[in-house]
C-alpha cells in the first residue's frame, strides 16, 4: 500500500488503529519527539508531513504485518480523510461573526464577552496565519477591525474603552504585517501609524515597540535599510529588556545592519537578543512569526540566519541554517521551510568552495514548499537566489532558474502586486 500524503489523520490511524501504540511508544518508533506526534494528531489534516517525517511515516507503513495493515486500510476507508487535502476548510464560523451576532442578542451586556470574543479572534489569526497566508485572513481582520470602531463610537465606559483600544491596536497591527508580506507597503505604513497612535494613547509600551519592529520590517523589504535600523533602535528604547527586543534585534536591528555592512554591528544584535531570549526563558520551538509573544529560539535562529548572510557572513549564515532546519520542518510554517533553505542556497554560494548542486536543491525545495501561498519575503529571496545562480552558469542553476520562472507569475499576484 502507497500512502501519497501523510496529515495527522493518517498519523493517528497508523498509530492507534494499525499499531495499537500509545503516543509515546510511537514517538519511540518513528525516532521523533512526543511532542511532534501530538501535534500531528491534534492538527488533523491541516498538517502535512515532508521531508524525513514522511519518509519515517513511509518506512512504518511498510514494516506492517497483513492484520495491522488490514486495520489501517479499513480505517483509512471508514472514516480517514482524503490524503491530499493538506489544507482543510475550518468548519467554524470566523470569531468575527460570533462577536456581531452576540452584540445584537443583547446590546447592553454584550461588552465584556465580545472584547473577549474579538480578542480570541486576534489570537486566532495567529494561530492560522503561517498556515492560511494574509490573502485569506486578511477579509476578516479588516471586517473585525472595522467592527472595533462601531463599537467605540458606542461605548463610553473607561475600562471597556480602553479594552476595546487595546484590540484595535492589535488588529491594526496584524493589517500591517499582513499588508508587508502582500507587498503593500503603503498600507501597511498607515496600518502602523494607526496601531502606533492607539499604543501611544494607552501608555502600551510593548505594542509599541511591536510596531517599531513591524515599521523596520517593512522599511527592509522596501530596501530602506537606514531607515529599517533607525525603527529597530526606535523600538529597542520602547522595549527596553522586555519581550520585544528579542524581535527587534534580530528581525529588526541585525537584518539591516547586515545590509548596511556592519558586520560587528550584526554580531552584538544577535547576541543581545539570545541574552533577552534565556533571560526570558522563551522555549526551543518556532514561534509564529506574526505573534505579539516573544520569539523562540528556532525564529531567532532563523533570523540570525538572515542577518549573517546579509554580511556576508556565509559560514556563520549556513550554521544557524543547519541547526535549525529540522525543527522549522516540523512546524506548520511554510514560509519559514521556504526562507531557511533560500538563505542556505545564498551562503552555499558565497562560500569559497561553493555547492552550487545543493543550493539549487534547496532552492527548488524552497519555491515547492510555498508555492501555494508565497509572501513577500519568499519572493525577493527566490529572486535575489535567481540573481545569483544567473551568474554561475551551471546545468543545476539553470534547473533553478526554469522552477524560478514556472513558479513566478502565480507567487506576483500573492506577494508582489506593487511591482
Amino acid at each position: 500500500m502507497v500512502v501519497t500524503h501523510w496529515t495527522g489523520v493518517e498519523v493517528r490511524l497508523l498509530r492507534e488503529i494499525a499499531l495499537r501504540v500509545t503516543q509515546v511508544e510511537f514517538a519511540e518508533i518513528l525516532g521523533v519527539t512526543l511532542a511532534a506526534v501530538v501535534k500531528w494528531e491534534n492538527r488533523h489534516e491541516t498538517i502535512l508531513l515532508r521531508g524525513r517525517f514522511a519518509a519515517a511515516m513511509d518506512t512504518t507503513l511498510n514494516r506492517l504485518d497483513e492484520s495491522q495493515l488490514a486495520r489501517f486500510q479499513a480505517a483509512l476507508a471508514s472514516g480517514g480523510v482524503p490524503a491530499h487535502r493538506a489544507v482543510a476548510l475550518d468548519p467554524f464560523e470566523n470569531p468575527t461573526e460570533i462577536a456581531g451576532r452576540l452584540q445584537s442578542v443583547t446590546e447592553m451586556n454584550a461588552d465584556g464577552d465580545t472584547v473577549t470574543i474579538f480578542s480570541l479572534a486576534v489570537d486566532d489569526v495567529v494561530d492560522r496565519y503561517e498556515l492560511e497566508g494574509p490573502r485569506r485572513l486578511a477579509p476578516g481582520v479588516i471586517a473585525s477591525r472595522q467592527q472595533i470602531e462601531t463599537l467605540l463610537q458606542k461605548r463610553r465606559h473607561p475600562m471597556q474603552l480602553r479594552q476595546l483600544y487595546g484590540v484595535a491596536g492589535r488588529l491594526s497591527g496584524v493589517l500591517a504585517y499582513m499588508a508587508v508580506n502582500r507587498g503593500r507597503f503603503a498600507h501597511a505604513k498607515m496600518y502602523c501609524r494607526e496601531a502606533f497612535a492607539i499604543a501611544e494613547m494607552l501608555g502600551d509600551p510593548d505594542l509599541q515597540a511591536w510596531v517599531r519592529s513591524t515599521e523596520s520590517f517593512c522599511a527592509y523589504y522596501e530596501g530602506d535599510y537606514a531607515a529599517a535600523v533607525r525603527f529597530a533602535y526606535q523600538g529597542l528604547d520602547l522595549a527596553g529588556k522586555g519581550p520585544q527586543a528579542i524581535r527587534l534585534y534580530s528581525n529588526g536591528l541585525a537584518r539591516a545592519l547586515g545590509k548596511v555592512g556592519d558586520t560587528a554591528g550584526v554580531e552584538v544584535a544577535i547576541a543581545a537578543a539570545m541574552d533577552t531570549a534565556r533571560t526570558l526563558s522563551t522555549g526551543l520551538g518556532l514561534t509564529p512569526a506574526l505573534d505579539f509573544t516573544p520569539y523562540g529560539e528556532a525564529r531567532l535562529m532563523a533570523n540570525a540566519a538572515t542577518a549573517f548572510l546579509s554580511a556576508g557572513e556565509y559560514r556563520r549564515a549556513l550554521d544557524f541554517g543547519q541547526q535549525v532546519q529540522d525543527r522549522i520542518d516540523e512546524s506548520d510554517s511554510v514560509w519559514s521551510r521556504s526562507l531557511v533553505r533560500l538563505d542556505m542556497a545564498a551562503a552555499l554560494l558565497g562560500e569559497d568552495n561553493r555547492d552550487v548542486e545543493q543550493a539549487a536543491q534547496l532552492g527548488i525545495e524552497a519555491l515547492t514548499a510555498s508555492q501555494d501561498r508565497p509572501i513577500r519575503s519568499v519572493w525577493q529571496r527566490a529572486n535575489d537566489l535567481g540573481a545569483l545562480m544567473r551568474a554561475i552558469p551551471t546545468r543545476a542553476s539553470e534547473g533553478y532558474l526554469e522552477e524560478l520562472e514556472k513558479w513566478a507569475p502565480a507567487a506576483r499576484e500573492f506577494a508582489a502586486p506593487e511591482l
